[in-house]
């Protein structure tokens, strides 16, 4: 398998849970953290590997929500934060070839919706991992250890 040297991380969905915030029949301002998310960021930038958000979000709203969760200074995680086009698949070339120049198999692209996050990447080489929200009422853990034999 190759070696991943950088890993785009979809935010909504797959970092922060959207299907969770509802309490007693109603909305929730609060954000959840999908359960080993931030344990996977820590332990993916002690290998050393790159990290980078590919959020179809507003980019001052997703650092301020990052913040919301823990992570209080995103630069500590990731080398850049990525604007994407809503709503459409989510294509790589610009940070494969112009940003870190490397070989799309050694991206690996971790998102929550396989239209969007991972079928563009797929199409151009890219290792994906498709991580779907489950639950309706809690978050579900991310498959910490199926990330963590992708990186090794």
């Amino acid at each position: 398998m190759p070696k991943i040297k950088l890993v785009a991380w979809d935010v909504y969905g797959t970092i922060i849970a959207t299907n969770y915030p509802v309490r007693n029949n109603k909305k929730s301002n609060l954000l959840v953290v999908r359960p080993g998310a931030l344990e996977l960021l820590s332990e993916i930038k002690s290998r050393g590997i790159y990290q980078c958000t590919c959020s179809d979000g507003d980019l001052e709203i997703l650092k301020k929500n990052l913040e919301e969760i823990g992570i209080k200074k995103w630069g500590d995680f990731f080398e850049d934060l990525y604007l994407m086009p809503p709503c459409q698949e989510k294509d790589f070339t610009y940070i494969i070839e112009e940003e870190f120049e490397i070989k799309p198999k050694n991206l690996l692209v971790i998102g929550n919706n396989y239209e969007i996050d991972i079928n563009l990447a797929k199409q151009q080489g890219c290792q994906t991992l498709w991580a779907p929200e489950k639950h309706k009422f809690k978050p579900n853990p991310l498959d910490v250890d199926k990330i963590l034999k992708l990186i090794s």
